[in-house]
């Protein structure tokens, strides 16, 4: 990391290599938190502000972890309500007024608009990459901590951003993809458990607004998916971010 701001909390553990920077203007407004199994030189003081660190135990990162990877898991489970092979090209989705489940190939450089209400919930599985230099919209009332993509990658890049992209909504990868960000601007979360995450060139997160499920389960099977982030929150409070990564 050698950008930001990064809005919030940051979240390292399991083996993470960390390096920073202060090229960039890197800054994370929150706390640097980390276990005891991270490694790295550059480590933590040498962002553009160096931010205020905290120590957590690996029982703590471990709850964590097996929170984003439940969280993955069911979502991975769900039947999808709508399905694209390739976005490659200018696409609106729209909403039924409750959970859409939608299941990706890839997207590529494609302005992307996620249309309904205040009670749509987006769910977005991407098997393939999610690849963009465009803007994302939510309309109609859809808000950022409705949206959650999840990718099903196990290598190379699955989320890579270059100039000019604006996004919305949290990030989740837990399956080895990893995360490349050029210029990235997300109102939203990024969490990785398996993969690298490189955030740099001019990236920010300048909102954090991470993904809450319905205040009532619709269906009851919901309650996974309240308990998966309500575990990984316990710390890292709803106005943060977390970005946990397990890189050697």
């Amino acid at each position: 990391m050698n950008s930001g701001p990064l809005a919030g909390d940051v979240l390292l553990g399991h083996g993470a290599k960390a390096a920073f920077s202060g090229g960039g203007g890197g800054h994370i407004t929150g706390v640097l938190d980390y276990d005891s199994t991270v490694t790295g030189t550059n480590t933590f003081s040498q962002l553009a502000t160096a931010p205020t660190t905290a120590s957590v135990t690996t029982a703590f990162t471990t709850g964590a972890l097996n929170s984003a990877n439940g969280v993955a898991s069911y979502i991975e489970g769900l039947a999808a309500t709508q399905t694209f092979g390739n976005i490659n090209n200018t696409t609106t989705i729209v909403g039924d007024g409750g959970l859409n489940v939608i299941h990706v190939g890839n997207i590529q450089n494609a302005p992307l608009t996620l249309s309904g209400n205040a009670s749509d919930y987006f769910v977005v599985e991407v098997t393939g990459t999610f690849q963009t230099n465009r803007t994302m919209a939510l309309i109609g009332g859809v808000t950022a901590s409705h949206v959650i993509f999840d990718f099903t990658g196990t290598s190379g890049n699955v989320f890579q951003t270059s100039g000019g992209d604006r996004l919305e909504g949290t990030f989740l990868a837990t399956h080895g993809g990893g995360f490349n960000f050029s210029d990235l601007d997300l109102t939203g979360a990024l969490i990785n458990t398996d993969g690298n995450v490189q955030f740099v060139s001019g990236s920010e997160i300048p909102t954090f607004a991470g993904f809450t499920a319905p205040p009532v389960p619709e269906p009851a099977s919901w309650a996974l998916m309240i308990l998966g982030f309500g575990a990984v929150g316990a710390r890292v409070r709803s106005r943060r971010p977390l970005v946990a990564t397990a890189t050697a």
